[in-house]
């Protein structure tokens, strides 16, 4: 998960370094136990902004076993 979080860090300071604009970070946390769940990223780019290529090029772990 930490590194899931670490890699939307870092996508968000080069988002907002890149010029998108709407940027969002959002986290959530399971309610039974108030621990963190997952964080939930948008931002609005130009589709050859490098935000969108640094996403391109998967900075974040498909496979929940990587975790």
């Amino acid at each position: 998960m930490w590194r899931n979080v670490n890699a939307a860090l870092e996508a968000f300071k080069h988002a907002v370094e890149a010029g998108a604009t709407d940027v969002q970070l959002h986290s959530s946390k399971i309610c039974e136990t108030t621990a963190f769940q997952d964080v939930n990223f948008m931002f609005e780019a130009d589709h050859s902004s490098s935000a969108i290529v640094n996403l391109d090029n998967g900075p974040f772990v498909k496979d929940t076993d990587d975790l």
